[in-house]
């Protein structure tokens, strides 16, 4: 044996010998190595033989114990334990074989099952005889109420007790006497049914907790969503010289489907948007998210509105659901005041003048429907003053305690009335004005208005 073998041996040697608790030093020799290798094996035995009598003498002392906590914690006292166990675990499946074992002490069955189902996952914990408990859980599927009946052979009895509370039904317990001349009591059932009850309430403790974090978990995944949302819409806006510019948007839910934003085209002109896809939520938000995309990427490319806006019918007809679609108006607006305007499917453009309100009406279907629809292009000239306002269908639509809808006289009414103040101050005074009308009612749509007025 070479002498480095001889060097990793010792250091092995050492390391078993530590962790024992035994140091023996280096050897010398390899005779001496032996003799010290032959004391440690001694030791090791020695060391496994008390450990595994005192692992004996412990099991022994633990059966003796659990065997006197089994005889004085019998017949109605089960409920008690029950309650303390129920207390000291969140999950109420991990208590099943206890509620068997504690009702065994206070009924006495011969076979019994506790079955529960929470969030699509079945747990259960069964004693006795396969076919019994077989039987049992098949009359357990056909009560709604507790039950005390009498074995079909003569022989014996079952009971079963649905777990139904206010919010949900979540299995059962069932214990049976079958094969046996004893019968089961009031006594019995009335037993059966408190630890059911007591099993129940950790059910439903659960059960709220659960919702509860979910809930929670949900909100803030919404908050997440909804600033993500936010950060897609326009923070500034261009061409501050020529046009004064004021936008919001508010969702329904934490989250929205409508859009608007403001771009400055390849030719210099300024390119606005209000869209409102159909739906609300994370669906309506995933696909304005999307149009957003498309919207930017096709202004860059072009500044020509009816091809924009049929681009946009044909990739959201492609890439898009049945039934999902966008209304939407884009407008461009030069800085001569020459304005073009594409409506498709959406609520009227407003251009307010000194004294007067013009409706610009859609030009085409909604984005999205037809996939091949060929849009008009409306143009006007804005003069110096005028306002231009689109809006989403949520600003309209709004209805008061009295079903009345807010309305596009009311709409006017407010621009008109604050048509010298600036654009964000009269989308404040729209939005305000909107939501004030229809305090005490839920919004159903999201509201969404973007203003410019050409200086």
């Amino acid at each position: 044996m070479r002498e480095n073998d001889l060097e990793i041996l010792y250091k092995l040697f050492e390391r078993i010998a530590h962790a024992f608790g035994r140091e023996f030093g280096k050897p010398s020799t390899l005779e001496e190595f032996e003799e010290k290798l032959e004391n440690l094996v001694n030791y090791i035995e020695k060391y496994m033989s008390d450990e595994k009598s005192n692992n004996e003498a412990l099991q022994e002392l633990v059966d003796a114990q659990l065997e006197e906590l089994s005889k004085a914690y019998e017949g109605l006292s089960a409920l008690f334990e029950l309650n303390r166990i129920i207390s000291s675990v969140n999950e109420p499946w991990m208590i099943l074989k206890n509620v068997l074992k504690l009702l065994d002490n206070a009924v006495n069955y011969s076979s019994a099952v506790a079955e529960l189902e929470i969030d699509n996952k079945i747990y259960r914990e069964t004693v006795g005889d396969k076919e019994v408990i077989d039987y049992l859980s098949e009359q357990a599927k056909n009560h709604n109420e507790t039950v005390l009946v009498e074995c079909p052979s003569g022989l014996g009895s079952y009971v079963v007790v649905p777990l139904v509370s206010e919010i949900g039904k979540y299995g059962f317990l069932a214990l049976s006497t079958y094969g046996e001349k004893r019968l089961l009591t009031a006594g019995d059932k009335k037993i059966t049914e408190s630890v059911a009850q007591q099993l129940l309430t950790a059910v439903n403790r659960y059960v709220m907790l659960e919702r509860e974090i979910e809930k929670k978990r949900l909100e803030e995944q919404l908050q997440i969503a909804r600033r993500i949302q936010l950060d897609l819409l326009p923070r500034t806006f261009p061409f501050l010289d020529t046009f004064d510019i004021g936008a919001e948007s508010v969702s329904a839910t934490q989250v929205g489907g409508d859009y608007y934003d403001i771009i400055k085209s390849p030719d210099g002109s300024l390119i606005g948007c209000v869209a409102d896809v159909s739906g609300k939520g994370f669906p309506a938000a995933f696909i304005m998210s999307s149009f957003r995309s498309m919207f930017r990427l096709s202004v860059k490319i072009s500044g020509d509105l009816k091809t924009l806006a049929e681009q946009f019918d044909r990739m959201i007809y492609d890439d898009f659901e049945i039934e999902r679609f966008i209304t939407a108006v884009i407008f461009k607006i030069s800085t001569d005041g020459t304005m073009e305007l594409v409506n498709a499917g959406h609520d009227p453009l407003y251009i307010f003048t000194k004294n007067d309100a013009i409706m610009l009406e859609s030009t085409g279907t909604p984005f999205g429907i037809l996939g091949n629809c060929s849009y008009g292009v409306t143009k006007t000239i804005l003069n110096k003053g005028d306002i231009v306002v689109a809006y989403t269908d949520g600003v309209v639509e709004a209805r008061n305690m009295k079903g009345e809808e807010f309305g596009f006289k009311r709409l006017e009414e407010v621009v008109l009335s604050n048509k010298d103040l600036k654009a964000m101050d009269i989308v404040d005074r729209i939005v305000d004005t909107a939501f004030e009308f229809s305090r005490g009612v839920p919004r159903h749509d999201d509201t969404t208005v973007l203003i410019v007025k050409y200086r």
